[in-house]
C-alpha cells in the first residue's frame, strides 16, 4: 500500500471513534454496506424538516457536532442498540450530509480501508444546479471511488460530483458558471471559496464544516470576484492538484494558517 493510501487509512483526530472504537467489531467492511449503516444512525435536518419531524433543542443542537467520536456519542445517548441495528428514524441522530461522511470515512479507516471526506458539490439535487455537499472518496484498488452515504449512491462520476478543489478550477477557468454553485441560500464566490479550504483542509484530515470562522473569505459583496483572495486560492488549488504525497498536500495546507479551522470550530 502506497503512503497515501496508508494516510487514509489512518484516523485523524476528527474521525477517531475514540471510546467507540470496539463498536465496529462484527461490522462489514464492505464501504457500500457501511454506507448503509451510516444511514440507520443519522436523519439529515432537511429530511426532518420534509417529514414533519420534531426534535428537542438539545436534539438539534447535534447539527453543529464535530468529530466522529462525539457523532457517536449522540447515536448512542438516543439509542445505544449496536451500530448496525437500524433506528427508527426519531431515534436518530440530528445533522447534515457532513456528519453521514465523518461516519462513514470514520468506520472505513476503522475497518481497514483508507477513506476521506470530501466537500464539494452535487448535481443530483435540483436539475441544472451544484448544490454544496459532503461525501466520501475511498480507495478501491488502486484508484478512489466517490460515494455518497447520504443517500446511498455509490460510484460517483464527475457529473454527479465536484470536489472543492475541481469546482474552483472550473469556475476560474470560465468552464462552469459560478452561480450555478450555492446551497439554496447563497450562490457563486462565497461557496465556491469555502469549499475549497474545506476540501483542501479534508484532505489533510481536518475534517470541519462551514466557514464561518475564516475572517479572510469575509469580503463584499461576498458571492461576487475578488481578486487578490481569489489569486490566493488560485495558488492553493494548483498547489493541490500538483501535489504527489502527504508532504506535499501538508504543505499546501500548512502554506495559509489563515483558512485552517481553528480549534472548537463547529459544523454548519
Amino acid at each position: 500500500m502506497d503512503e497515501i493510501a496508508l494516510f487514509y487509512r489512518q484516523p485523524s483526530p476528527t474521525s477517531d471513534l475514540g471510546r467507540h472504537r470496539d463498536r465496529v467489531h462484527g461490522l462489514p467492511t464492505d464501504p457500500e454496506a457501511l454506507s448503509a449503516i451510516v444511514r440507520g444512525l443519522l436523519v439529515h435536518n432537511h429530511t426532518a424538516w420534509v417529514q414533519g419531524l420534531r426534535f428537542s433543542t438539545e436534539r438539534m443542537s447535534h447539527k453543529e457536532t464535530v468529530g466522529a467520536e462525539t457523532i457517536l456519542d449522540n447515536v448512542i445517548g438516543v439509542d445505544p442498540a449496536p451500530l448496525d441495528r437500524e433506528r427508527d428514524v426519531e431515534q436518530r441522530m440530528f445533522g447534515f450530509c457532513y456528519h453521514f461522511a465523518l461516519l462513514h470515512c470514520a468506520l472505513l479507516r476503522a475497518t481497514g480501508t483508507p477513506a476521506r471526506i470530501r466537500c464539494g458539490f452535487a448535481a443530483y439535487f435540483v436539475a441544472q444546479r451544484w448544490i454544496d455537499h459532503w461525501v466520501v472518496e475511498y480507495r478501491d484498488g488502486s484508484g478512489w471511488t466517490f460515494t455518497d452515504p447520504q443517500v446511498g449512491r455509490g460510484k460517483l462520476t464527475g457529473a454527479d460530483f465536484q470536489d472543492g478543489v475541481t469546482a474552483w478550477n472550473l469556475c476560474r477557468a470560465g468552464a462552469a458558471e459560478p452561480a450555478a454553485y450555492g446551497n439554496g441560500e447563497l450562490w457563486g464566490w462565497d461557496e465556491l471559496r469555502g469549499s475549497l479550504i474545506n476540501d483542501v483542509a479534508a484532505l489533510n484530515k481536518v475534517e470541519v464544516a462551514g466557514w464561518f470562522w475564516c475572517d479572510r473569505l469575509q469580503v463584499q459583496p461576498l458571492d461576487q470576484p475578488h481578486d487578490e483572495l481569489d489569486e490566493t486560492l488560485d495558488v492553493l488549488a494548483n498547489l493541490v492538484v500538483a501535489a504527489q504525497s502527504v508532504e506535499d498536500l501538508r504543505n499546501c495546507f500548512e502554506r495559509y494558517p489563515e483558512f485552517q479551522p481553528p480549534a472548537g470550530a463547529v459544523a454548519r
